[in-house]
């Protein structure tokens, strides 16, 4: 019997950027998937968190590992699917990491989130590796997607923080949907949406010092902007922009969509804690899930 962990991620700039090889920041988050395996004469997945390519995507792992056994797969999750939180990444991570305990590899951290990405080309089609990268090492990352090799680079966090994510539970597409429909746009509206592109470029050289040097204020201002080129390409939802407004009115610094949008999930830097829990007890009165952590 083998057993494995992956993390919850949230990407803070950068999403739908980074697939064409603007760099994104993340942050690991404490919210984690469990799995554990154990041989059987047939596959079986136990979770409730199942979807058509969850199965997939674990033989798309077991191809890339080279092992051949069937297992009952059970999942114990503390992530929403389909939030933007990362939660097929981490599955993944924690399947490889289950993998790698039941036949005593030693797997590195760095061919764990290489075996994971594997089953991320099955939910996302052409992911950025954004997610496997964090649910497998966490911390804080600049990631840029390159031919060649992503180019991974540890972020510092000048000052900690505390941050709330509210997911809405309401994503009518996936990720690999989303991430077509806006480049359909792109191709539709190259000139605007080079526009976009180097504005993106700049908030994100901006905020990469904001985290730096811990000027929160700057970076609750860049999370803002960034959100409304979100909106501008088409990502957002009423529930999204809901989550933002309420988040903005009780004083928040910013608030932005984390991840593929459409729903999904939106991540809100409160001033202090306080804040933090007001911001998460109303989130929760609208009737979404609300996760809460100090990024330091």
């Amino acid at each position: 019997m083998g057993r494995g962990i992956g993390y919850a991620k949230t990407i803070f700039f950068g999403e739908h950027f980074v697939v064409y090889g603007i760099p994104a920041i993340g942050i690991g988050l404490s919210k984690k998937i469990e799995v554990e395996i154990e041989k059987s004469s047939y596959m079986k997945i136990e979770s409730n968190h199942a979807d058509a390519n969850l199965l997939k995507g674990i033989e798309a792992i077991k191809t890339a590992i080279k092992v051949q056994d069937n297992f009952i797969v059970k999942i114990k999750s503390e992530i929403p699917m389909r939030s933007g939180l990362g939660s097929s990444a981490a599955i993944s991570v924690a399947f490889v990491r289950a993998i790698s305990d039941e036949y005593k590899l030693n797997l590195s951290d760095e061919q764990i989130s290489s075996y994971a990405y594997e089953s991320e080309k099955i939910y996302h089609g052409t992911p950025s590796g954004t997610d496997n990268t964090l649910a497998t090492f966490g911390g804080a990352i600049i990631f840029q997607k390159r031919e060649g090799g992503n180019l991974i680079t540890p972020l510092k966090i000048g000052k900690p923080f505390h941050i709330v994510i509210g997911n809405t539970d309401k994503r009518k597409s996936s990720t690999s949907e989303i991430i077509a429909a806006v480049k359909s746009r792109k191709e539709k509206n190259p000139e605007i949406y080079e526009y976009f592109f180097n504005a993106e470029k700049k908030i994100i050289e901006f905020a990469i010092k904001a985290i730096e040097y811990g000027n929160l204020e700057e970076l609750g201002e860049l999370m803002n902007l960034n959100h409304g080129i979100l909106s501008a390409i088409g990502v957002s939802s009423k529930e999204n922009e809901d989550i933002v407004q309420t988040a903005r009115n009780m004083d928040a610094l910013g608030a932005k969509i984390t991840g593929a949008g459409c729903g999904g999930s939106c991540v809100i830097l409160a001033k202090n804690e306080k804040n933090a829990e007001e911001i998460a007890n109303e989130i929760k009165k609208m009737g979404y899930f609300v996760i809460s952590a100090m990024v330091q």
